[in-house]
């Protein structure tokens, strides 16, 4: 019998959940399932999304059915309702220092949602290369059509690879592979001096002179997530077709990336060499966008509305650069309001501190202060506290700020977007599998820590 395809149209088709997923803070789980699916707040919006039910295999010590992950299906293109109402965008991506990019053989419609998991290489730099500052990921050029990921027969990961940096300049690596990663060359490299007075010009600063070759990268991860597989092909498509039409095979090029975060501002595209990351578009923004990037990206151009950060900067300097160009658009404000919260000058009421309790993995207790209002992964972080890194920045897209609370904690049910992301969680525990981004400090969970003895405690994963 067939796997079932639920095509989501008009409404969101409720699903039961997977047993990963059936947290049991209080009632039965199917119960609270149910509720939940009869409230008005839990329909899909329009969607274009095809899904169907896949099996993923669990990363846990214990046995368990991850959430079943959207895998893109072609499906006739329709309005959707993040291109008819696109999100406001953030103005800034994580800080970082370099994009590195592995040119893998493998079309994204065979790459499983986490791809770093398939790969052994490409798990392997992002975690070694993340300390740096440096984001891994992988492109597709168009060359290999295997069905699934497939790891060579004998031998090791080798792969072409490229190190990007904000200023416009790059370094390609012919042969990529795990000895690269702690070499000396790329020692050298991580310890560049970048020109900051390119790297932060709005323009086109870091891309001027004859003969300059831009290339636009874009997210079709849509194992990852059907807005990627959906609205991102139908933009590389019609991106192929605009230039062969314009003649500018010579100057752009298009390839297809890997998960870059934010599912909900799709189709995303990282424009290359400046490193810009371009969100909320659509296959109708095509023309009006090629003509920005090879026409010098002027200030006052409209297209800069989709800007949404530079890899390679820091969030304070990718503040400055909106502001270079918010005034066009009538954001002064906005900008100058971003630029302080960024450089933390801003100037608040401190918030009131209260006594919260974690217990490693090892079962040491620490009792650290914490400030109403917090989120548990901005204090574990300021606490250096063990396991809780927050790759994506608290963003709902990884699973490294696991933790472990009771079900007797007075906190909030978690969101449909956190269950999905704790799909990945390591050592996951049901009913007390929580994201430390998305747990806030009050008044009241400190109380409960205090009288709650063992049971008080917010436990940390070995991983």
């Amino acid at each position: 019998m067939k796997p079932s395809v639920l095509v989501a149209m008009s409404k969101r088709i409720p699903r039961p959940p997977p047993a990963a997923l059936q947290l049991g803070r209080s009632g039965s789980s199917t119960s609270r399932w149910i509720a939940a699916r009869d409230r008005p707040d839990h329909e899909f919006e329009t969607s274009t999304c095809v899904l169907s039910h896949r099996r993923m295999h669990s990363t846990s010590a214990l046995p368990r059915a991850p959430p079943p992950r959207p895998m893109y299906t072609p499906f006739a293109p329709s309005p959707s309702t993040e291109a008819l109402h696109p999100q406001p965008l953030p103005r800034s991506i994580n800080p970082s220092f370099a994009l590195l990019l592995l040119t893998i053989p493998h079309p994204p419609s065979s790459w499983p949602a986490k791809l770093d998991f398939a790969s052994p290489l490409l798990g392997l730099a992002s975690r070694a290369l993340k300390a740096k500052g440096v984001v891994v990921n992988a492109v597709w050029d168009g060359v290999g059509s295997s069905a699934e990921f497939d790891l060579p027969e004998e031998g090791e990961e080798v792969y072409p690879a490229r190190l990007y940096w904000p200023d416009g300049t790059s370094h390609a690596f012919n042969k990529f592979s795990k000895g690269t990663i702690m070499s000396r060359e790329m020692k050298e490299l991580l310890g560049r001096k970048v020109d900051k007075e390119k790297a932060l010009s709005p323009g086109d600063g870091q891309t001027s002179g004859e003969g300059q070759q831009w290339e636009v990268l874009v997210c079709t991860h849509g194992n990852r997530d059907c807005r990627c597989g959906d609205t991102g092909g139908e933009v590389v498509r019609a991106l192929r077709a605009d230039i062969e039409k314009r003649g500018l095979q010579e100057k752009v090029s298009v390839r297809e990336v890997a998960h870059v975060g934010g599912h909900k501002y799709a189709a995303n595209a990282i424009v290359l060499p400046s490193l810009d990351m371009m969100s909320n578009l659509t296959s109708e923004h095509v023309p009006h966008f090629l003509s920005w990037i090879i026409d010098g990206r002027d200030k006052a151009d409209d297209m800069w509305q989709h800007w949404r950060g530079r890899y390679g900067l820091s969030e304070v300097e990718q503040a400055g650069v909106w502001g270079g160009v918010a005034w066009a658009h009538g954001e002064e404000k906005r900008a100058e309001d971003k630029a302080v919260k960024a450089g933390s000058v801003a100037q608040t009421s401190p918030a009131e501190k209260v006594g919260i309790r974690f217990k490693t993995y090892e079962g040491l207790v620490r009792e650290v202060r914490a400030g109403v209002g917090e989120t548990l992964l901005e204090v574990g972080k300021r606490e250096g506290l063990p396991a809780i890194e927050g790759v994506c920045g608290g963003k709902l897209e990884c699973a490294t700020c696991h933790v472990y609370i009771p079900s007797s904690a007075p906190i909030p049910e978690p969101s449909e977007e956190e269950l999905d992301v704790l799909g990945y969680a390591l050592a996951y525990r049901d009913g007390e599998s929580r994201l430390g981004c998305q747990i806030k400090v009050t008044k009241e969970l400190a109380e409960w820590a205090a009288k709650s003895g063992q049971e008080g405690l917010i436990g940390l994963p070995r991983f």
